[in-house]
Formats: C-alpha cells, sequence, structure tokens
C-alpha cells in the first residue's frame, strides 16, 4: 500500500459482533468470515471519494491504523470489555482524531471508558449510538467518515478545493442539517437578537420562526435558573401534529442555536438529535 493515498481514509476498528455487516454491505464488502482486514474500500466509484481500512481483529491484537488515515472510528459493542485496554493503547499511539461509537447495550464498556476518561486525549471523542439497528450506525458511520478532510496532494493543493471561510462553514453546517431524515428547514440563530445567521429549507418563514424560539429559549434558560438547576440545557423539543420543531443549544458557541424542523412521518428524532450534536460542534464563528 502507498506510503499515502490522494483520497482522504479512515480506519475503522469493529468491535462488535455482527452489527458491522451492513456497513460493510453498504461498503460493497459481502462478509463471509467474521474476522478480517479489509483495506482501501471506498464509499463511491468518484476517484478521490473516502476509504475506509475497516478492521474486526477478534480476539487478535488489533492493527495500527495506516500512516496516511485522517481518522481512527472504534465501534464498540457488547462483549468487547476485556480487549478495551489494547484499544486505548492503540488510541493513544495514534495521532489524528479518534471517534468512539458505543451501542446502547454496551453498558459496561461505557462505564469503563468512563473511568478511564481523564486518561483519554482531548482528541477522543466518546459518543452512544441513539440505537442498536444497523442502519443507524451506518447513518452515525458515514457522517463521521465524510468528516474527515482530504489530503493536500504534493503540490500543496486541496483536492477538493474546501473553503474554510466563516460563510462556507456556516453553509456546510446548514447543509448537513438538510441531509438529516425527514428535514425541512434549518437555522443557526443568535440568542441575543433572534436572528438568523445561517438558513436552509423552507416551508416556513424562518425569520419568524427564529425570533419566536428565541424567545422560547431565553424563557426555559429563566426557568432553569429561577430552579437552581446546575446542568444546561441539551436541546427543546416542540412536537405537532405532523412535525418535530427541534431547538439544539450551542454550548461551544454560548448565544447561538441550532433550530431543525423535522417531518416526523420521515425523520428519526434520535438521530436528527445526534447529527444536530455534531453539527454543533464543527460550527465556526
Amino acid at each position: 500500500m502507498p506510503a499515502s493515498r490522494p483520497y482522504p481514509c479512515v480506519h475503522v476498528l469493529d468491535l462488535t459482533a455482527r452489527l458491522g455487516d451492513h456497513a460493510l454491505a453498504q461498503l460493497g464488502k459481502s462478509i463471509q468470515d467474521e474476522i478480517g482486514y479489509w483495506r482501501d474500500l471506498p464509499l463511491s466509484d468518484h476517484p478521490r471519494a473516502h476509504r475506509v481500512d475497516w478492521q474486526r481483529p477478534g480476539a487478535a491484537a488489533p492493527q495500527p491504523p495506516a500512516a496516511d488515515a485522517g481518522a481512527l472510528i472504534v465501534l464498540i459493542g457488547p462483549g468487547a470489555l476485556s480487549r478495551l485496554d489494547a484499544i486505548l493503547t492503540l488510541v493513544a499511539s495514534f495521532d489524528g482524531p479518534v471517534t468512539m461509537l458505543l451501542t446502547p447495550s454496551a453498558i459496561v464498556e461505557e462505564l469503563h471508558l468512563k473511568s478511564r476518561r481523564a486518561t483519554l486525549s482531548p482528541r477522543v471523542e466518546v459518543h452512544r449510538l441513539p440505537s442498536s439497528e444497523p442502519s443507524t450506525m451506518w447513518l452515525v458511520l458515514l457522517e463521521q467518515i465524510t468528516k474527515v478532510p482530504a489530503p493536500v496532494l504534493a503540490d500543496g493543493t486541496d483536492p477538493f478545493n474546501g473553503e474554510t471561510s466563516m460563510s462556507s462553514n456556516l453553509k456546510q453546517s446548514m447543509e448537513a442539517a438538510m441531509t438529516i431524515n425527514g428535514a425541512l428547514a434549518a437555522a443557526l440563530v443568535d440568542l441575543n437578537s433572534g436572528m438568523c445567521l445561517a438558513t436552509a429549507g423552507g416551508g416556513l418563514d424562518l425569520d419568524l420562526a427564529a425570533a419566536g424560539n428565541t424567545e422560547v429559549v431565553r424563557a426555559k434558560l429563566k426557568t432553569v435558573e429561577s430552579l437552581g438547576l446546575r446542568r444546561g440545557i441539551e436541546d427543546i423539543l416542540i412536537t405537532l401534529v405532523d412535525q418535530y420543531h427541534l431547538i439544539r443549544l450551542t454550548p461551544t458557541h454560548p448565544g447561538l442555536f441550532l433550530y431543525l424542523v423535522l417531518d416526523k412521518a420521515k425523520g428519526n428524532l434520535a438521530l436528527a438529535r445526534y447529527k444536530l450534536s455534531d453539527i454543533e460542534r464543527s460550527i465556526s464563528v
């Protein structure tokens, strides 16, 4: 394998029983053996599409990611506890970003990771999957994979010519919100002024909705403060007959909130919440 591939590559370390089969099938790989190491699996036919190195180590020691891997994603299911310390050693030796995704039933494994959280690098993010459905895991995994930027080519150019300006970042954040299943509209709102900083979708007056939801957030924050509650608000859900209106506060950018309108029949509320939290961390203002 070449030292550096001209496309973004992600190493996936699969510690689930068979949950990863669906994802591997999406990557065009038919699984015959429970363990293995499948390299350079493309997300699409594009010559510079993201590639995945997928590893199922079984009881064997896991192999470290390739030198050109842009990120490491670890899938953790129940029964992986005995292997976690070896995985954490591998994670500590990896220089790039690491995301650890736990299935809802990996309770003991989650407790173990929480006990080790102080020793983990800030580069390591630990998340619980919203459900154990294989399709849900694939969507979350796909979201994480496509976040990895393209490598810089030998001539110093970015093969995707990505923009890095604030306006481009906000536009990308709104575009990401609209990829959520059932998304009808999305906005990033300034809590101080009630004005939209970025919008996408339609079907309603987003400026009016932003102003109205600003009052909702302010009232809820005041109530929480009056009650002396120590924990902050993560999100506020308004349920209509045919829609969910989800307000997600952004702790990384105090004074802003994300607003998502979701078709109730088409959307998955748990997955939408997960993706909004992911989008919130990617916002740059």
